[in-house]
């Protein structure tokens, strides 16, 4: 609506240089003429810079508006030949402009207006009848030819409001339609313009940040959108950095002061000039879910601890009973020095086996606190590709390979835990190979996230173990408890993460860790 404003006042200013050039106007009508024009324009600016500052204008103020240019238009054509002027075509534009902002009915009562005033034109017309034929011979033609201009300029006048008014109706319909959508959604909607402005929000966006209606419109994005001090509203930098987000999770603060843990995805439109022009930013309340989540975590850890007690209780027996059955003997037979000696290693070895498995299943039950930093996970698969060299220094048929790739890899997360998966995961991989062959650790950036991979040439996962690895106290290996990749999984799954195994073409596995990578703000 600013643009059909800016476009008045620019037809206002050429009409009125074009009256006084072109039209014979006596110099006492020429002072009343120019308060007029000046009263159109300053009119014209006055509505483009309300509905600038107030995003919306009112019907009155616009049909108020409308009929200073329809006098405007009407003055222009009465002072420059009435029926001769070359300005009556600025009715079609007055009635144009009134059915698109108002309607079909206000276009029709302009386009009733202008007719009327043109034909009041026609019967006080007292001078020589236009020729607009070819050839007009008499003044009976001359006559008909100007009563028939005056019925085409009418059939024109009706036939622009209903064209305008037909559009203003699918326009509304459209905006309506929309509107409804817009306000049936469950998540939050905002569009913010270049400069940061908020110029549509829905129910949902009102209801999630306790705002009133209409309360965030025209207002700094920041302002409806609020974050903690310190903190930069996400929006706004979808704005300033050019960049969207999915699934953005941050906590917000609503209107009346409560902290809410909010989801955003941002989406950028540009204009036609490749510029900018506004940001839709669609979100939702994940507060209740965060909570639910929690909950759920919560109770899935203690079912888990009640499977694993079962598994737990199984795998001490039979420790438990080998040192019970070492200490018996060594009560019973106390003569040989190498019986003792030989009991006493079953003794310890099985002690150290029973703290094994304790220490491996509290680490599983014990929920992982992350400490959060951002580090280039290529160093970090530097450091464990040395250590494995080093701890297998002695084993001459390995080969520890690491593959990664010039640009960093940022990631966000706990840098002791994630080498403990990574060690864990480095020396399956090594024994998986019989203490030979190539160990391959890959590091790649992929969209949104970095992968680390582990390849070996060992026998593979059978079909039937791939879904079986990842629970506690499960393993093909005589010495293993089966609680390391347990550990693993819960550690990336708290780094919200991805492990997971496949099968290589040719034979062997490859263990893929999958990281978010660290976000620019981050």
């Amino acid at each position: 609506m600013w643009f059909i404003g800016a476009v008045r006042v620019g037809v206002l200013l050429v009409v009125a240089t074009g009256t006084f050039v072109i039209g014979d106007i006596e110099p006492s009508v020429t002072v009343y003429l120019i308060g007029f024009y000046l009263f159109g324009v300053c009119s014209a600016l006055w509505y483009l810079v309300s509905f600038r500052w107030t995003r919306s204008a009112s019907a009155l103020a616009t049909w108020a508006q409308l009929l200073v240019d329809f006098g405007v238009v009407a003055a222009t054509v009465s002072f420059t030949g009435g029926p001769e002027s070359l300005f009556t075509f600025l009715f079609v534009v007055v009635i144009l402009e009134t059915g698109l902002l108002l309607g079909l009915t206000q276009g029709f009562v302009i386009a009733t207006l202008a007719t009327a005033v043109m034909l009041l034109h026609i019967l006080t017309y007292e001078g020589p009848p236009p020729t607009f034929a070819a050839d007009a011979r008499s003044s009976n033609l001359g006559l008909l030819t100007l009563w028939y201009g005056f019925s085409v300029q009418g059939l024109a006048y009706y036939l622009t409001a209903s064209i305008s008014g037909y559009w203003n109706q699918r326009v509304r319909r459209m905006l309506q339609f929309q509107r409804d959508i817009l306000d049936n959604m469950n998540n939050g909607f905002l569009i913010v313009d270049h400069n940061g402005l908020v110029s549509v929000h829905n129910k949902a966006a009102n209801r999630i940040l306790d705002l009133s209606e209409g309360q965030a419109i025209g207002r700094p994005v920041q302002e409806v959108v609020r974050v903690e001090p310190g903190e930069e509203c996400p929006i706004q930098t979808a704005l300033r950095a050019e960049r969207d987000f999915t699934r953005y999770e941050f906590h917000g603060l609503t209107a009346t002061g409560r902290t809410k843990l909010l989801g955003l995805s941002t989406s950028r439109a540009y204009d036609w000039r490749g510029r900018l022009s506004y940001v839709i930013a669609s979100f939702s309340d994940l507060t209740e879910l965060a909570e639910m989540r929690r909950e759920v975590q919560r109770q899935d850890r203690l079912a888990v601890v009640g499977e694993l007690a079962a598994g737990l209780a199984h795998e001490i027996r039979n420790p438990v009973a080998a040192i019970r059955g070492a200490v018996d003997e060594l009560r019973s037979n106390t003569g040989s020095a190498d019986l003792v000696d030989r009991l006493a290693s079953i003794a310890i070895r099985e002690s150290d086996h029973l703290n094994r498995i304790v220490s491996d299943f509290l680490d599983f039950a014990r929920n992982p606190e992350v400490r959060r930093a951002v580090f280039d996970i290529r160093e970090l698969v530097d450091e464990v590709g040395g250590w494995l060299r080093r701890k297998y220094a002695d084993a001459n048929q390995v080969e520890i390979e690491v593959r990664s790739p010039p640009a960093p890899c940022m990631v966000s997360g706990d840098r002791s835990q994630l080498r403990q998966v990574f060690v864990n995961v480095g020396k399956n991989a090594v024994e998986a190979n019989g203490m030979r062959g190539k160990v391959a650790i890959c590091v790649s950036p992929a969209p949104a996230s970095v992968e680390v991979r582990f390849d070996d040439e060992g026998p593979g996962i059978q079909p039937d173990e791939v879904a079986r690895i990842f629970e506690p106290f499960y393993t093909t290996r005589e010495s293993g408890v089966g609680m390391g990749l347990a550990v693993c999984q819960r550690i990336i799954t708290a780094h919200d993460g991805v492990i997971r195994p496949t099968l290589r073409e040719g034979g062997g596995t490859s263990m893929t860790v999958r990281l978010p990578a660290a976000r620019a703000e981050e």
